[in-house]
């Protein structure tokens, strides 16, 4: 698939979302604030790789608690923008924002960097947030029930 390129206002966009863009340079992790972004080069990515809305959805999905908007790191950035992509129906669920504020993103992001898992950071995320989104098809529910039996 060809990599198509959309004009994207990362500032307008975080403005939006009440998401302050800093420079990586400024950073740091003790004086880190919710809403504070020090990753522009991801989501300057995110952004012209999916456009405005999805960067939008992604900051508005982050930040929906206070707690998960202090979570605005590139790996998480690029899980949840992953997750989104690569589960568009995700995006329709009513319940899609309700969700993820039920979701510690801290926490999870915490567990992964201590695993020190094989994979970069974001995939590793990317799995363990999907989980929490599954749901079974039609085969697996009589593979689980083959097994209670």
């Amino acid at each position: 698939m060809p990599h198509r390129s959309h004009r994207c206002d990362i500032y307008k966009v975080a403005r939006q979302c009440g998401v302050k863009l800093f420079d990586g340079h400024l950073h740091s992790p003790t004086g880190r604030k919710a809403y504070e972004c020090y990753c522009k080069p991801t989501v300057r990515d995110i952004g012209r790789e999916h456009g405005e809305e999805h960067l939008r959805l992604v900051f508005m999905l982050m930040t929906g608690t206070k707690i998960n908007a202090a979570e605005l790191f590139a790996d998480m950035l690029k899980a949840v923008s992953s997750l989104l992509i690569e589960n568009p129906d995700l995006v329709k669920s009513p319940t899609l924002t309700k969700d993820f504020d039920a979701i510690d993103l801290g926490s999870l992001r915490r567990k992964t960097k201590a695993m020190k898992l094989p994979v970069e950071n974001w995939k590793a995320l990317l799995v363990l947030i999907s989980v929490r989104f599954y749901r079974p098809i039609q085969g697996d529910l009589l593979d689980m029930i083959g097994e209670a039996a």
